[in-house]
């Protein structure tokens, strides 16, 4: 149920930290961040409020962003598989896909003609045979790094993309990688959004998500779920909405996640949404 402003407003004393999306949310559309968010944030770390990111981009990509705004406690990556600092120095979660499934994803992607990329920490890598598989891919400020054999980038892998056009063998792939690794890993099949007539198999360890990653960020900061509050757009910031704690979608978001939110800012990423929203919290709180 959604909250009235003086309800949400009664919250904002609790606050301890704050934790956004990126993209369609923290950024404009151009990959921006407006002076005012950066202006606040400063302004709130200097109130002991700390500030951080979850996103499914890959922790270099957000590297610049944590940089900028001036973030010095881990943040999200890979939608939870990783928990990192700027610096490398804390590392608070880590969710490898063993080497035996990455093996088994390659032969079956092989076998059916379907393209194949490998997401680490810092870089996602692809092979001459997979190159469109990047193409396909809406993960904004990534490195692709192609390379000549996947053999020697088995390792340390924290995500799959695997990416086809026919839908029943992207269907029989997903079952094949469920059945006998459903309890290791999490499959998620879906239809691409951006390219008509393409389909995307994206494999991470299982029980891994925003929710897990922002619960895991929360006890190392020692805070309860009272204490937290997260901006999210996306279907994927449903798991940060989930976490318990008070939840702000922005206009632009999708109606999945506005009907779960405590609150809906009036205004869209593109409108600095995020900005408008924490000036009214600072303000709230001076």
């Amino acid at each position: 149920m959604s909250l009235t402003l003086n309800e949400l407003k009664q919250r904002f004393k609790n606050i301890k930290l704050i934790v956004s999306d990126i993209d369609g949310t923290l950024l404009t559309n151009d990959n921006e961040i407006s002076p005012q968010i950066k202006n606040i944030v400063e302004k709130l770390q200097g109130k002991d409020i700390y500030f951080s990111l979850a996103s499914q981009r890959v922790h270099s990509s957000i590297y610049p962003i944590a940089k900028e705004l001036g973030i010095k406690i881990p943040y999200i990556s890979l939608n939870g598989s990783l928990i990192q600092d700027n610096e490398g120095k804390v590392i608070l979660n880590k969710s490898v896909i063993d080497k035996k499934y990455v093996v088994k994803a390659i032969k079956l992607a092989e076998k059916y003609y379907i393209k194949i990329a490998l997401c680490y920490n810092d870089v996602i890598v692809y092979t001459e045979d997979n190159s469109v598989v990047k193409d396909f891919m809406s993960r904004l400020g990534t490195t692709y790094t192609e390379v000549k054999s996947y053999d020697d980038y088995l390792d340390n892998v924290l995500e799959i993309i695997m990416s086809g056009n026919d839908r029943k063998i992207m269907k029989h792939i997903h079952s094949k990688m469920l059945l006998p690794f459903g309890f290791y890993l999490k499959v998620k099949y879906n239809r691409s959004h951006s390219f008509q007539g393409v389909y995307n198999l994206e494999v991470i360890r299982k029980g891994i998500n925003k929710k897990t990653g922002l619960s895991i960020l929360a006890k190392y900061l020692k805070l309860k779920k009272e204490e937290v509050m997260v901006f999210g757009d996306w279907y994927n910031d449903r798991h940060l909405f989930r976490y318990g704690g008070t939840n702000i979608a922005l206009q632009n978001a999708v109606e999945e996640l506005k009907d779960i939110a405590d609150y809906v800012t009036d205004k869209s990423n593109e409108e600095d949404g995020i900005g408008e929203f924490l000036k009214m919290f600072y303000e709230t709180i001076k």
